[in-house]
């Protein structure tokens, strides 16, 4: 297809040439209806890179708790190397996860809930809602939204930053959006006590059924996500969330990594979940790639 008038039926073969970086050949092309030439190079998520043969490290060093200055250090490259490649990286996850969600059809039990971590400082708190499989632990969506700060640090939240809109139901009404895609009408969902969930479920879910349990105290193992003893009906959702606060790096609790920006967070987020879900699948050594 053209990139830059999104034909594909007046396109013709125009020679092909050597990429610098690894000499691989590439087909070029040209369109007759707008003029303009493009070649397959065009479409991927490592357009006009130098170093292509870093990204699959890259890729995993970022699903893998380890900071941009780290693998920048650990690689030999510029910082800014690194950082260039989180958004095509993320736009490229978002495809892939897009296409799994086409993929897969009819999933009868979900488990969801709602991780908190916060921009720049505690006093603008986020919140993170999670749904995944619950007999796979595949993550099938999540979304990031901003929230009020809680309890002591609400009145000096809105002293020093103002008033913050809460969006927890504007992210709960696209994460169920993602979720329809997916899901059986009649599927089983699973979730805290949180009076949040029910309304926001019926209205995408009519027939389904929704199973709420109690919350319980955190254990000090499992970046406080996993609970203390005994059987967790929810565990599928809680490992899973301590999987993501121990492998990427802005998520962890107590660090200095923090998140400045809440798109670059989900770019993160995107990024792990197509590592995650690979690992899931099987897949010894995850890579990112071009979605079909």
């Amino acid at each position: 297809m053209c990139p830059h008038c999104q034909t594909s039926t007046h396109l013709i073969k125009r020679g092909i040439y050597r990429r610098p970086s690894d000499q691989k050949k590439i087909q070029r092309f040209h369109c007759k209806k707008c003029n303009k030439g493009h070649s397959t190079q065009t479409h991927s998520f490592d357009y006009r890179q130098r170093k292509r043969h870093i990204n699959q490290t890259v890729f995993r060093l970022f699903s893998k708790g380890s900071s941009e200055r780290a693998i920048a250090e650990i690689i030999g490259v510029n910082k800014k190397t690194i950082a260039r490649r989180v958004a095509p990286f993320a736009k490229c996850a978002r495809k892939n996860l897009e296409r799994m969600r086409e993929e897969t059809k009819d999933v009868s039990e979900i488990v969801f809930d709602e991780m908190e971590s916060f921009e720049h400082t505690k006093l603008k708190p986020l919140t993170i809602p999670l749904a995944v499989e619950k007999d796979t632990r595949k993550i099938l969506a999540f979304d990031v939204g901003v929230i009020a700060a809680k309890g002591t640090l609400a009145h000096i939240s809105v002293k020093k930053y103002g008033k913050r809109k809460c969006q927890r139901r504007k992210v709960l009404e696209f994460l169920f959006k993602q979720i329809e895609q997916v899901a059986h009408p009649k599927c089983c969902f699973s979730s805290d006590e949180s009076t949040h969930y029910p309304g926001v479920l019926r209205r995408h879910f009519k027939d389904a059924e929704h199973l709420q349990f109690k919350g319980r105290a955190a254990a000090v193992v499992g970046q406080g996500e996993m609970k203390k003893g005994g059987f967790d009906p929810l565990f599928s959702l809680n490992q899973t969330a301590a999987m993501i606060r121990d492998n990427i790096k802005r998520m962890a609790r107590r660090t200095w990594c923090t998140t400045k920006r809440i798109d670059r967070l989900l770019d993160f987020l995107a990024i792990y979940a197509i590592y995650h879900n690979q690992i899931i699948e099987g897949i010894r050594r995850p890579r990112i790639f071009n979605a079909v």
